[in-house]
């Protein structure tokens, strides 16, 4: 294997958020809820029409941190999925937001997935895909997971959202400060790996149009949540039609075939 290879395995086997989940702001903690909530409505949807009880893999889980939003979803109910969690980091399994869900957590990378064909019908990848060593290799891997009709669902900065596009200066300082990331997406760039991985339907879009230098959005954490899920949802619509795939953020869903 070659040096780049042993470096990023290292690194990522060892990987910890502690500074940036310190660095939140509580507009950028809403951000992410509200992230949550799309994903979990595009896998209801699709498992909505499944029978029995659908597997969904978490690649690069993380710290569990979707896993704990589906528990507090669900509650006292049973669970109406299963979860399986996968995360290359030892450091962050070790400090878990949630001890276990569903089938747990496994230690293992996007790009080696140890599970046999077509066992899922949704995989997710949370924020995470900028992180991997050979992108077109989890998508993939994905595909071959996933049972006919499943869903996958990525989501990942957009590194062609206006505020980056307006700021290229900055935008390339601040990556190259980025170790951990190997590429930087825009929403062309994810269509076309789910389209070389042959998934059916592909679609991507954008969102997370709002946003403001760091003390404002401090302050505007001060207005209490409902005021800022309204502002963040008004700006992604006028940003939809005004600024089309600059979005802060991009959601890509793609299907295989029935």
């Amino acid at each position: 294997m070659n040096a780049s290879y042993q470096k990023w395995k290292s690194l990522q086997s060892h990987w910890d958020d502690d500074d940036f989940l310190k660095s939140l702001t509580p507009l950028m903690k809403l951000r992410y809820r509200r992230l949550d909530e799309k994903v979990y409505d595009i896998l209801q949807e699709n498992f909505s029409k499944v029978h029995g009880f659908p597997l969904v893999v978490d690649a690069g889980a993380g710290r569990g941190e979707f896993a704990l939003f589906l528990a507090n979803k669900w509650g006292e109910q049973s669970e109406p999925w299963k979860y399986l969690g996968l995360e290359p980091s030892s450091e962050q399994l070790n400090q878990k937001d949630i001890r276990t869900l569903g089938l747990g957590f496994v230690q293992a990378t996007a790009e080696a997935i140890p599970l046999q064909d077509m066992v899922a019908q949704g995989v997710l990848m949370k924020e995470a895909l900028d992180h991997c060593y050979d992108p077109s290799k989890v998508f993939s891997e994905a595909k071959r997971l996933l049972k006919p009709g499943g869903v996958l669902i990525v989501t990942i900065t957009n590194d062609k959202s206006y505020f980056k596009r307006l700021l290229p200066a900055i935008n390339n300082a601040h990556k190259a400060k980025q170790t951990d990331h190997l590429f930087f997406f825009g929403p062309h760039d994810l269509k076309k790996l789910a389209e070389d991985a042959s998934f059916d339907r592909v679609s991507v879009e954008t969102y997370n149009y709002l946003k403001f230098p760091r003390v404002l959005e401090i302050a505007l954490g001060w207005l209490g949540e409902p005021l800022n899920r309204g502002l963040l949802s008004l700006a992604d619509v006028i940003g939809k039609v005004l600024l089309p795939g600059m979005g802060g953020g991009i959601i890509l869903t793609a299907t295989t075939k029935e």
